[in-house]
């Protein structure tokens, strides 16, 4: 009968003295090419109890298969995440195991991972097949899948949408042969008995980590309506993921079968709550609009969706100037659909020679003075500028620096595919393209628009939820 033990390598299985070895790939190489100067000095605490719990059952004299789980994204990967897969850790553990164990240990293989880790859907499908057709499985003549006896898998480290599907991939192909365990921070092990309850706290701990990513539609997917204490955290995420859209109709609509099927009193007035803010943002509160738009924009950087970013940056860019100056002036910023022109901005600057000169005198991007009678975001930007510099709203002083730091940033909008061309969009483009820290920025304006100096966490509708999806998924 055969041994099996597969292991999910993350960036703390492999330690150099004690410490984590960073950055993954290049200092692994490093280590690989130099392995016997460096052998001393390297551990592997999260698989070592492994080997000792293994030979210590009487049963067990030997390992007939080591599969090593390891990233190894292509070269057109996000270099801050390539270099963090770990494969060279793969490369150097096989070496320590085969030195160590030699004939005890039948063969160290390798299982790659070339896409995106973190999608559980491909991984569910990669570790299917992998499983299959892959060689670190194949039967050969010193081991065969159909005489497995057990099929060891620790999976403390690596990353837990990964984790997750390999899992259930191993418990639906080797059945109750499939052993899982559990190093804790003390590197002491505890073998898992109880299949469902492990499945259970993975998919906890998934379920945590795409709150944390505000990956609501993800969340959806893995929720079941009719399992006990899962239904309100299915419709608040449905909620979320729809009002991340503005998709406000149908966040509206969940909202009302959250109230008419929730469980208790509170569940049913957070549900009103919800639907109540929509509401009030249907009805064209423009303050209430901004500030959506604001916290929508602040996870869409936050989930590295920058062209996603760009467009709501251009939005609020030439939302907010408009509304400030509806709210200092008392006048209509519309445009009016037959002539293309905004009227009572026209006859505000008619008016106003003083305005009119002072927007006339500042500079577009090209260097070409601002025609005030062209509509755009540059006419509405000098006349902030007014505002500021001369009817004394020096508190809105971060909200026009912020806007005139970001030219940059609409050129590349502009050039990507929400504007007229496909340059794509990174946060190293952004960070090299905007002069400071452009979330705290964003965020100082945005409290600066509503008269605060900063913006609480009352004021973020998505932490809210977060806080309460969070607190259900821990009572699963």
């Amino acid at each position: 009968m055969s041994v099996m033990l597969i292991c999910t390598l993350g960036n703390r299985d492999l330690q150099l003295s004690g410490k984590r070895i960073e950055p993954a790939r290049e200092k692994g190489t490093e280590i690989c090419e130099q392995f016997d100067s460096y052998h001393s000095k390297l551990s592997y605490p999260l698989i070592q109890p492994m080997f000792d719990y293994i030979f210590q059952d009487e049963r067990h004299e030997k390992i007939d298969r080591v599969v090593l789980v390891a990233t190894d994204q292509p070269e057109t990967t996000d270099a801050e995440y390539r270099s963090k897969d770990t494969i060279e850790f793969a490369r150097i553990l096989q070496r320590m195991i085969q030195k160590k164990y030699g004939k005890k240990v039948g063969s160290v293989r390798f299982l790659k991972i070339i896409e995106g880790p973190v999608h559980m859907d491909q991984m569910h499908d990669f570790f299917g097949k992998s499983l299959r057709d892959n060689k670190a499985f194949r039967s050969d003549k010193n081991f065969s899948t159909e005489e497995l006896e057990v099929c060891y898998l620790e999976q403390t480290g690596g990353i837990p949408a990964a984790n997750m599907a390999l899992l259930y991939q191993c418990i639906r192909h080797f059945g109750e042969k499939c052993h899982p365990v559990y190093i804790s921070e003390r590197y002491q092990l505890m073998p898992l008995n109880f299949t469902s309850k492990l499945l259970l706290d993975e998919r906890k701990s998934i379920l945590l980590n795409l709150v944390r990513s505000y990956n609501y539609a993800a969340m959806s997917e893995h929720l079941n309506e009719g399992s006990k204490g899962e239904a309100l955290i299915l419709r608040l995420s449905q909620y979320a993921q729809h009002r991340l859209y503005f998709d406000t109709l149908t966040a509206q609509m969940i909202a009302r079968q959250g109230m008419k099927h929730a469980a208790s009193w509170q569940d049913r007035k957070l549900f009103g709550k919800l639907g109540k803010y929509l509401s009030q943002l249907d009805e064209g509160d423009f303050e209430r609009l901004i500030l959506e738009l604001f916290h929508n924009m602040k996870i869409k950087y936050k989930r590295q969706e920058f062209v996603d970013f760009l467009g709501r940056l251009y939005r609020f860019k030439e939302a907010v100037p408009r509304y400030l100056i509806e709210k200092e002036f008392s006048i209509s910023t519309d445009m009016n659909p037959g002539t293309r022109k905004q009227h009572e901005v026209d006859a505000l600057l008619e008016k106003n020679p003083e305005l009119r000169a002072f927007v006339a005198s500042q500079k577009l991007g090209n260097g070409a003075n601002i025609d005030p009678f062209i509509n755009g975001i540059p006419r509405f930007l000098a006349m902030l500028d007014f505002v500021i510099k001369k009817r004394g709203k020096e508190n809105l002083e971060r909200v026009s620096d912020f806007f005139h730091k970001t030219g940059k940033l609409m050129d590349i909008r502009n050039k990507s595919i929400i504007g007229h061309g496909f340059q794509g969009v990174s946060e190293e483009i952004i960070r090299n393209n905007y002069d400071g820290n452009i979330l705290e920025d964003l965020s100082a304006a945005t409290a600066a628009i509503f008269g605060s100096t900063e913006l609480s966490f009352e004021d973020d509708p998505f932490e809210q939820m977060n806080q309460v999806l969070t607190q259900q998924i821990q009572r699963l």
